[in-house]
């Protein structure tokens, strides 16, 4: 993959809009429903990897939810990518990765991204992500993903309630190979609700960025900051019953495979796509640090920052 491509990579599949939090500020509640048989979402991964042109030749696939792990063909759908030759992310708040079935999602995932909003479990649990105990829980995981050799990604949504917040110590304690972080961005129809309290103005969100932009991340990447402007236009989504999904002008609309593929410059706009960042050395990064005992199992302690918090 060369960086400077002008072309479409990836592909977020939202594979449910099932989940077990209840996040306030989340824009993927209203979908279609989800594909039941393996045969018919397997057809969904066959038209991503064989539909390729000048524009869209896609190499990784995030499985997004809802929460993905929710989806009853999960782990086949994880194979059947893995065997297609795409690069694999999950994008999960976490809660369902455990000792038990990280050894099975090693062996089809090459990235997971874990969901962390705030350094307090408490705020969290006020944002509908958990019930008291999502931070630490992400910690652990974040220890499990590194054992395991998958690459860590952290995500993150600034909120009203949390753009004041310094994340650093946290960022450093999980040690994300890349941590993605998003202005809270309203869809209409989707999380309408809590968009006055909780939506934050463009120089809250700088606030936050500045104070996080020097932060180094593994093998030395920078992190990637999202305003609505960037995300707005500059994804390819698919639905759970996998028709591509625009966000333009703040609201979903659909479009079957085949339409999209006749005018995806008018879905996705490459330029937006390539800027802020959806090209990346997916494959080439390395867990060396990791398996060389840069981080050690499961740590015996909470960071400092949420002891207060538990």
């Amino acid at each position: 993959m060369m960086i400077g491509d002008k072309i479409i990579r990836s592909v977020n599949w939202h594979i449910t809009t099932k989940c077990n939090y209840n996040c306030r500020f989340c824009y993927v509640q209203k979908l279609d429903r989800e594909i039941l048989d393996i045969k018919k979402a397997s057809s969904v991964l066959e038209k991503l990897k064989t539909n390729r042109n000048d524009y869209v030749e896609i190499e990784k696939i995030n499985f997004v939810g809802g929460e993905p792990f929710l989806h009853p063909l999960f782990y086949e759908l994880l194979q059947a990518a893995h065997e297609m030759g795409f690069v694999v992310s999950i994008v999960t708040n976490g809660s369902l990765i455990n000792e038990q079935n990280i050894h099975k999602i090693a062996k089809y995932a090459d990235w997971v991204g874990v969901s962390v909003d705030s350094v307090s479990n408490l705020e969290e649990a006020r944002l509908g992500r958990g019930r008291g105990r999502h931070v630490s829980h992400a910690i652990e995981v974040a220890d499990l993903v590194h054992e395991y050799g998958i690459k860590l990604k952290v995500n993150t949504t600034v909120t009203k309630s949390t753009f004041q917040e310094n994340m650093e110590p946290l960022i450093r304690w999980m040690k994300p190979h890349r941590w993605k972080v998003f202005q809270m961005l309203h869809i209409k129809g989707q999380n309408d609700a809590c968009v006055n309290e909780l939506a934050v103005t463009g120089s809250e969100f700088q606030d936050f960025v500045k104070r996080h932009e020097h932060i180094r991340l593994v093998g030395g990447e920078k992190p990637v900051f999202e305003s609505n402007e960037d995300m707005i236009g500059s994804y390819f989504i698919l639905s759970p019953s996998g028709k591509v999904v625009s966000n333009e002008g703040g609201s979903y609309s659909t479009f079957e495979f085949e339409e999209f593929l006749e005018k995806q410059t008018r879905v996705i706009n490459v330029e937006k796509y390539v800027n802020r960042g959806g090209l990346y050395k997916w494959a080439d990064q390395t867990t060396k640090g990791v398996k060389d005992g840069l981080n050690e199992k499961i740590r015996t302690e909470c960071p400092p920052m949420l002891r207060v918090n538990m």
